[in-house]
């Protein structure tokens, strides 16, 4: 008798276990270390948050999420390395993805191996294309930080135009995407200049820029080297204003060159100031990571958040972690996000996320809404 019920004791505690839900695991590549670090830790930030905030909820439907966190240095070769290291640990979805080469670079291994993939840091149009399956973007591609640059340029009637670009990915593609723009307002750079990510002076480059004698420089790159080109066009008594796009739109900056970034122009994804839940979202954020090793940068880890908390955590809800299922789910996900202006986001056929952009400039040690730009 004991022998029998040891046995359906034991039976009982199989099924229990073989009934019970697995963690669904998240995995992210971003760049803990080398140029991008500051940006992939904000992105880090943003999904722990949302993370916390839905395991503490019960999870979905009773499956608590786990983050499974790739390195990739900011190197386009590491990325291919980190991305196929998150299939081969058997991810469910990967969210994260900074840096328009690294993204090019790891996107095939989410596509051969039918992974899920939310891109939620890099910009270039080439990213999404129809070609595209499992790959999805939730940041406005550089057609639209381009376009909205423009709009910048005739809204302040800035006719001397300089431009300094990364040779990176990110920085050929917003060159060649505003130079076209520009082109159609009639209006030629007096002066293009480019410089390589790791580069630390730029001395050559904005002596050229200084014999110009514009009134904006664009500026398509990320930090540091944007922060230390302000300083040092300042240092050299260049006095145009500084635009840029999302690279731009990082707090760092303001600590960075606190006096050079004043009035700096930029596109951006998110701002505190465009509604109220933005306001209470980013009130929790500063407050969840006041203490981390990071200052907790709202522009940058929005992005991230709502891609697990809106996008991602509704789909997994609704049809579990079969990747095909979760994929198509995504494709037709619609809805609006905080922090931008209001309208209804979408994916396209290319799975690029369709949705308004903000500008923003530096005042003191904040980004403000860009006077006339937001309507």
């Amino acid at each position: 008798m004991m022998h029998r019920l040891a046995m359906l004791a034991g039976a009982l505690m199989l099924l229990a276990g073989t009934a019970s839900a697995q963690d669904i695991r998240l995995g992210t590549v971003i760049p803990l270390s080398g140029g991008g670090a500051s940006y992939g830790a904000s992105i880090q930030q943003g999904l722990d948050m949302a993370l916390r905030e839905i395991n503490a909820a019960g999870g979905i439907n009773g499956r608590k999420i786990t983050l499974d966190v790739a390195d990739d240095a900011s190197d386009p070769a590491q990325s291919v390395i980190a991305l196929q290291r998150l299939v081969n640990d058997n991810d469910d979805l990967v969210i994260g993805g900074w840096g328009s080469s690294q993204v090019l670079a790891n996107m095939a291994v989410a596509e051969r191996a039918g992974m899920p993939y939310i891109v939620v840091g890099a910009s270039n149009p080439r990213i999404t294309t129809s070609a595209n399956k499992w790959t999805f973007r939730t940041l406005t591609n550089d057609n639209g930080h381009a376009a909205r640059l423009a709009e910048v340029v005739s809204l302040l009637h800035f006719k001397k135009i300089a431009i300094i670009y990364d040779t990176n990915d990110y920085g050929v593609g917003l060159r060649d995407i505003f130079t076209a723009g520009l082109a159609k307002q009639g209006i030629k750079a007096v002066d293009v200049e480019s410089y390589q990510t790791s580069d630390k002076d730029f001395t050559a480059q904005l002596t050229h820029i200084a014999a110009a004698e514009p009134d904006a420089v664009m500026l398509f790159g990320t930090l540091p080297a944007i922060a230390a080109i302000m300083n040092q066009a300042r240092d050299q008594g260049i006095d145009a204003r500084f635009l840029g796009a999302a690279g731009l739109s990082n707090e760092a900056v303001m600590k960075l060159a606190p006096q050079a970034a004043q009035h700096a122009i930029a596109t951006a994804y998110f701002h505190v100031d465009t509604d109220a839940t933005a306001k209470e979202w980013a009130a929790r954020y500063q407050q969840a990571f006041a203490q981390a090793n990071q200052a907790p940068r709202p522009s940058q880890a929005a992005p991230a958040y709502e891609a697990l908390k809106l996008m991602a955590a509704p789909c997994l809800a609704q049809v579990g972690t079969d990747k095909d299922k979760l994929r198509l789910c995504l494709k037709a996900w619609h809805g609006t996000l905080f922090g931008l202006p209001p309208a209804e986001a979408h994916f396209d056929d290319t799975n690029q996320l369709l949705a308004p952009l903000v500008v923003e400039e530096v005042v003191g040690t904040e980004f403000k809404l860009l006077p006339g730009a937001n309507q």
